[in-house]
């Protein structure tokens, strides 16, 4: 499963038959590139037995996830008492289990990044951890460099005298990162693609429960029957889509309404703090809100026209979204009172609402 990345990370030299062997990750895998490169160095530092290794993994993200929550929360954020209903949320949520761990890893490299502008790091640091967020999964690469796009501006606007160099580095750390993977993998990576193996599991999926005259066929089964019989002439999705562009058009509608209940399920009350954040408009967090806006268009869009969106897509937003939820109602206390109110009963509703489910997450990480 998708989690398997961690057994084929490696990043040792070797030889067979005479020939030098590397195997630098495949962007086109579950683990992406960052992911397999954090694994691949985990396994050159830490001795590690195949059968215990996917617990090293989880355990080194989950602290890597809160770890670098707690950092953000304290930059963020300076009630103590606040402090402490930020990271309850969030590790209560459960996220930190999930699996694969190339999305926790992904949380945390984007909490890293918000962190390091937030406190000015030098621009080599912070544009290596916006890279390897977007080498985390394929699909992210566009969000980071529209990430970069606007942390220029972002920079410019504050004055740095060399705001440039953010966007450059993050573009030289991308590229750098990537040739590798070309020379080992080739530069064919239309080979690669695995668009048409997630899109089309799922439109079956979605459609199955509608039929009046059930098959009693698996997804499976189904899957291939339409390989070989209506879509035998689509083999990538786009084709699909460039075919069949009514059947997309109402997988797209079918896909948003399935995605809904666990957007809601993942944000849950913290979703009403926010919008009191985005009504009021506090100055303080603006750049980093309209940062977590782009971080989130450019990673869920793209899952949306391949799938719907799952519990596992959010986890790495998750974080962001409840910290500057409750610094920009934080900040907004003083004019509005209520506001404070309306932070604790979020969070505190939140909390129990994540301890109600936190052993469902923890036994099914893998499948939300």
């Amino acid at each position: 499963m998708d989690q398997s990345f961690i057994l084929f990370a490696d990043l040792q030299l070797g030889r067979d038959n005479g020939h030098l062997i590397f195997r630098y990750p495949n962007l086109m895998f579950s683990g992406g590139v960052s992911s397999s490169l954090i694994v691949g160095l985990y396994k050159l530092l830490v001795p590690v037995s195949p059968e215990n290794i996917n617990w090293h993994i989880r355990i080194f993200a989950m602290t890597s996830y809160l770890g670098s929550s707690f950092l953000l929360i304290r930059q963020l954020i300076s009630a103590t008492a606040l402090r402490l209903l930020a990271l309850t949320i969030i590790a209560t949520s459960g996220f930190q289990f999930i699996q694969p761990s190339s999305e926790i890893f992904a949380g945390s490299l984007l909490i890293m990044f918000l962190f390091s502008v937030s406190v000015r790091w030098p621009f080599w640091i912070s544009s290596l951890l916006l890279a390897m967020f977007g080498l985390a999964k394929v699909e992210f690469i566009v969000a980071s460099l529209v990430l970069a796009f606007f942390w220029w501006l972002w920079e410019r606007r504050r004055g740095h005298p060399h705001a440039l160099w953010a966007l450059v580095l993050t573009v030289v750390w991308l590229g750098l990162m990537l040739l590798p993977c070309l020379f080992v993998e080739g530069a064919n990576l239309q080979r690669f693609d695995r668009s048409m193996g997630s899109f089309l599991p799922t439109y079956v999926e979605l459609f199955m429960p509608h039929q009046f005259s059930p098959s009693g066929l698996s997804i499976d089964d189904i899957t291939r029957q339409l390989k070989a019989g209506e879509f035998r002439e689509a083999h990538s999705f786009l084709q699909f889509v460039i075919q069949h562009p009514g059947l997309y058009v109402n997988y797209l509608g079918l896909s948003a309404l399935k995605g809904l209940p666990y957007f809601v399920h993942s944000l849950k009350f913290m979703l009403i703090p926010m919008a009191c954040v985005l009504y009021a408009k506090p100055q303080h967090g603006r750049p980093l809100l309209l940062l977590l806006l782009i971080a989130a268009l450019f990673t869920l869009v793209p899952t949306w026209m391949l799938s719907y969106v799952r519990i596992r897509y959010l986890v790495k937003l998750f974080p962001v979204f409840t910290i500057l939820a409750i610094s920009g109602c934080e900040e907004l206390g003083p004019s509005r009172p209520w506001v404070n109110l309306v932070v604790w009963a979020s969070g505190i509703g939140t909390i129990f609402w994540q301890l109600i489910y936190f052993n469902d997450i923890w036994a099914k990480s893998h499948f939300l």
